[in-house]
């Protein structure tokens, strides 16, 4: 693992050395004093420039922050009809750099983003933060309506995930298995989130979620994936079953909700007359 201390300082230097970077931000886990730092912890710096073609056109400037490896190259429209750019960057050693560019022209915005610390800034144009903390990043209460709907999508797709077994379509099962997830990770960011007055940054897909949770309802999680074969699938779907009723009463009881018992119980009895119909 690099040194991030010393790598900023290098980023600090390219920025004042070239004249068409006018400032540079940092956002990521760097500036984040509640994130854990480990030998994959990056660093996000943003550039704000004169001129974005000097830099995602032609790359030898990478040159000089270590021997490139493999890189991811995106773009989409920002605001006042302009673009913003990332160049995203591994290293031989295994260090990490996510490269972003925007025109000078997007710097007021920048209090859009959800957490950054101004490093360099040459002509006073960058807004200091108006948060400093990751609070933009807290998990929000639901409301009765968003906690029912994550229910109900996931107790309808649960029929996807037996047909798919049956007609043998592996890929388009384990896309509905991750869609199943998807909804059980809105329940968790909410059951962890309701235990800290929703004043808790879980990050990006749950990546802070274990640390939350007993041994018990991680082995839970854990019980909810499946190996390659059918049986496996069958068991994994009962105990994504198991797991989302266990979360959901527990919401609902906090939350002063309605937890959908009958939704829960009639699509298990509609699976498994399935399973045990057709698959087994």
């Amino acid at each position: 693992m690099r040194d991030l201390d010393q790598e900023l300082q290098k980023l600090i230097d390219f920025a004042n050395e070239n004249d068409s970077i006018r400032g540079m931000v940092l956002q990521g886990s760097y500036i984040n004093k509640n994130a854990p730092v480990d030998v994959f912890s990056d660093l996000d710096p943003l550039f704000y420039v004169t001129d974005v073609n000097e830099f995602i056109n032609e790359f030898s400037w990478k040159d000089q922050f270590g021997e490139v490896v493999s890189y991811f190259h995106d773009e989409w429209d920002s605001k006042d009809n302009l673009k913003a750019y990332t160049r995203l960057t591994l290293f031989k050693d295994g260090f990490k750099l996510d490269f972003g560019f925007q025109d000078v022209k997007l710097a007021k915005y920048a209090n859009d983003m959800e957490l950054y610390k101004v490093y360099v800034d040459k002509d006073d144009f960058i807004p200091q933060p108006e948060v400093t903390d990751d609070s933009k990043f807290y998990v929000k209460k639901p409301t009765e309506e968003e906690f029912h709907k994550q229910l109900e999508d996931f107790f309808f797709d649960s029929s996807y995930v037996v047909k798919t077994i049956y007609r043998e379509e592996l890929f388009f099962q384990k896309e509905m298995e991750g869609i199943l997830h998807s909804k059980i990770i809105h329940l968790l960011n909410w059951y962890i989130g309701m235990q800290h007055d929703f004043k808790i940054n879980l990050g990006h897909t749950g990546r802070y979620f274990k640390k939350h949770l007993t041994k018990v309802e991680w082995e839970m999680i854990e019980r909810t994936y499946c190996g390659p074969c059918v049986d496996s699938s069958i068991r994994a779907l009962y105990k994504s079953f198991d797991l989302v009723r266990y979360l959901g009463n527990k919401i609902a009881d906090k939350l002063g909700y309605r937890y959908l018992d009958k939704m829960d119980n009639d699509m298990l009895e509609y699976c498994e007359m399935l399973i045990n119909k057709y698959i087994k």
